[in-house]
């Protein structure tokens, strides 16, 4: 009877975590393609153009942009070395970052850079995400890194496109968990560390999710589009339009 139960404990958790990652992918891949017909909208894309997909993984947003027009000029950069080789592998350019808020590039030597989801990581050293300190200064600490990786993009880019998960989207697009977001870093660092015991998606603390107000301080030329779902507002977007 024991042995039973636990059976159909397992089941159950594993139903519920196969269901939970395809419910997600669905609407994952129904937003991308909701924000590719925005960046249609706005961007003027033409041959040859030069893009820096920054934090693009393995190029699978840039997979979906070359449906656009096929004769871009892409570079894909990220900081996960083997992504990068898949990335290399479909015909991408692509170049390693370190982690720094420093660009190895000239000024103005994209005509695009494209950022989806990467600013809220820029914040504290990725060994240090984990220590309770005073919120503050968490908070402090990693709006100045946001910022020179904000000021690095304006530099680097000649037009750029920045968005980044709302802070008061209903789920916590980290976490996969109903209203993370809204709690201060020290309450989130105890709140993964209990979902990570059980919870279907592992996380790590190092995000620092913004405001509208503070994607326009860091890109302060650009069009700032807050876009909603079932009422909440779910993803800001930094535009600067071709």
């Amino acid at each position: 009877m024991i042995k039973n139960i636990n059976m159909h404990s397992i089941n159950c958790k594993f139903f519920f975590k196969k269901n939970m990652f395809r419910f997600v992918a669905n609407k994952r891949e129904y937003w991308a393609k909701e924000r590719i017909s925005f960046l249609k909208s706005k961007i003027n894309f033409f041959p040859k153009m030069k893009i820096l997909d920054l934090g693009g993984y393995d190029g699978v947003f840039m997979d979906k942009i070359s449906t656009v027009c096929n004769d871009l000029d892409i570079t894909i950069s990220d900081i996960d070395k083997n992504a990068l080789e898949i990335a290399k592998s479909k015909g991408y350019k692509t170049i390693h970052m370190d982690g720094s808020v420093i660009f190895p590039f000239a000024d103005n030597e994209f005509d695009l850079i494209f950022c989806n989801s990467v600013i809220e990581h820029v914040t504290i050293p990725k060994t240090d995400v984990w220590m309770k300190q005073k919120n503050k200064k968490f908070e402090s600490d990693s709006f100045k890194f946001q910022s020179l990786f904000a000021k690095e993009i304006r530099r680097c880019a000649k037009h750029y496109f920045v968005q980044t998960p709302h802070k008061y989207f209903i789920i916590e697009s980290h976490t996969w968990f109903p209203f993370v977001g809204y709690f201060s870093h020290n309450s989130i660092i105890c709140i993964v560390s209990v979902l990570n015991k059980f919870w279907i998606k592992k996380s790590d603390p190092d995000w620092y999710l913004l405001s509208g107000k503070q994607m326009k301080e860091l890109f302060p030329n650009a069009q700032i589009f807050t876009t909603k779902k079932i009422g909440f507002p779910k993803e800001i977007i930094a535009i600067d339009i071709l």
